[in-house]
């Protein structure tokens, strides 16, 4: 949408050079707007901010730098909470909001007004800070709060939350779920013969092989160590079964070669287990998967196996 500027004669009255000075000072973007929502001053910044000179940041319509003039509903929150017509509360609390450019990029913003007390027409201070980069770090941090930062699945924290809802979910439309625990045969050999810089990059490749795999609902997660866990949505034990077969044969199927050029046969063994009712949290299920698990490594690992309620714990092979 092209930003819209006035030029009507009586909005272009000129600034004192004091108050001009005092708004070029301020770090922040700042606009000086007029109750109908016009601009009548801006600073330095806000000119570097939406990339027009501020000639013509002072005829502008504040709201075309801020918001489409279609989203009507938008249009009418910013004009009440930026432009209050009671006065009593000078100050708003910050929103963020998207800044438009006649040319460029849209930019994050965060915008906060101030009633300016003075005689005469009601004029407003928009304080304007530029986000992007709060953003950009915002994400960042979001990613490694959810991500296992060694194998880039999701953190067991992650996994578990996500859980909660699917668990829910399925416990109220009474929808299949099905959970796979799987860890990584003789992996202290791995650590111990070749180190634990090797050990990391078997699990890198381990999680990556198994994300080529699993579909865009499925959530895989480091549980800890050499352990993940993967949940399936809309998947009865029969289908999670043909998975964690398939997953063990991509893992085995390959050796994962190692920077120093030698390469490690993996293997892994997988446990499965099916959604109960009662079953309110993920723990429930990796417990019983567990079992399975317990028994899939004492029957030879490399190898998948069911949770069977009726089914005794085995021995882990050696």
């Amino acid at each position: 949408m092209e930003l819209v500027v006035h030029t009507s004669e009586e909005r272009q009255a000129p600034n004192p050079p004091a108050l001009q000075a005092v708004l070029d000072a301020v770090r922040d973007a700042v606009l000086l707007v007029d109750g109908d929502g016009h601009v009548v001053a801006a600073n330095h910044p806000a000119e570097k901010l939406f990339q027009i000179r501020a000639s013509y940041l002072s005829v502008a319509d504040a709201f075309a730098l801020m918001a489409d003039r279609r989203s009507l509903g938008l249009i009418d929150y910013l004009w009440h909470t930026l432009l209050p017509a009671d006065d009593s509360e000078p100050y708003n609390s910050p929103i963020e909001l998207v800044g438009r450019r006649p040319h460029g990029p849209l930019v994050p913003i965060e915008v906060t007004s101030a009633r300016v007390r003075q005689p005469g027409p009601a004029i407003f201070a928009l304080t304007i800070r530029d986000i992007a980069d709060a953003k950009v770090r915002e994400r960042e941090l979001r990613e490694w709060a959810t991500r296992d930062r060694l194998t880039m699945v999701a953190t067991r924290a992650h996994i578990e939350l996500l859980a909660e809802a699917e668990l829910f979910r399925v416990s109220r439309y009474e929808r299949p779920l099905s959970v796979l625990l799987f860890d990584i045969d003789h992996f202290k050999r791995v650590n111990d013969t070749h180190g634990h810089v090797a050990g990391d990059r078997v699990l890198r490749e381990v999680a990556r092989r198994c994300r080529t795999l699993i579909r865009g609902s499925d959530v895989i997660g480091r549980w800890g160590g050499e352990e993940f866990v993967v949940m399936t949505p809309e998947t009865p034990v029969d289908g999670a079964r043909t998975l964690a077969e398939r997953l063990r044969e991509v893992i085995a199927e390959a050796p994962v070669t190692l920077e120093s050029g030698e390469s490690v046969a993996v293997t892994i063994s997988v446990g499965v287990t099916g959604y109960r009712p009662g079953d309110a949290e993920l723990e429930a299920m990796v417990r019983r998967a567990d079992v399975a698990l317990y028994r899939a490594k004492a029957q030879g690992r490399n190898r998948v196996e069911i949770e069977d309620a009726l089914a005794l714990p085995l021995k882990p092979a050696a």
